[in-house]
């Protein structure tokens, strides 16, 4: 599958977005782009809709905060999605997300953890949705915001490292 960089772009900055609290669960939905790009649902699907509840219109403030580690995964996610890389995960189709869904019901849990451990095999989940500690690593080392690389390069900070 081709990478899709205009889709990935919009889903990451509506991401940065909606973790800052700058929209809500309702204009982050919208902005979801349509793209046959594997990263993009995958990545939406598997995780970011997870964020927020469907049924109010809300900012991820206050009682609606993520957690540290939901910050960490939308970090990782937004890297991801500018880094130019291929979704190295395996995907399921549409119908078969809606049968792993509707298998999950039904065994209480037991076909997701089934899914789950495929996935496990196929890299260090840690790092999702990178494959690998190396890979978000390089990802790391090269950022996209903040990096003094675009249309106004006058601002060239230096990449933080480490504990502030």
């Amino acid at each position: 599958m081709a990478i899709d960089q205009q889709a990935r772009t919009l889903l990451a900055q509506s991401t940065r977005w909606l973790v800052g609290a700058r929209i809500t669960n309702y204009q982050f939905d919208d902005a979801i782009p349509k793209s046959d790009d594997p990263a993009i649902r995958e990545i939406y699907g598997q995780f970011l809709w997870l964020l927020y509840c469907d049924l109010r219109e809300h900012r991820l403030t206050g009682s609606d905060s993520l957690a540290p580690a939901q910050r960490d995964v939308a970090t990782r996610c937004v890297l991801f999605l500018k880094s130019g890389l291929s979704y190295p995960w395996p995907t399921l189709s549409r119908p078969m997300s809606a049968l792993l869904t509707l298998g999950n019901l039904l065994t209480l849990g037991l076909a997701g953890r089934i899914y789950f451990h495929r996935l496990s095999a196929a890299g260090d989940m840690t790092f999702w949705p990178f494959l690998s500690a190396s890979q978000y690593s390089a990802a790391l080392d090269s950022p996209v915001y903040l990096s003094g690389v675009g249309a106004n390069n006058s601002f060239k900070p230096t990449p933080l490292r480490g504990a502030a």
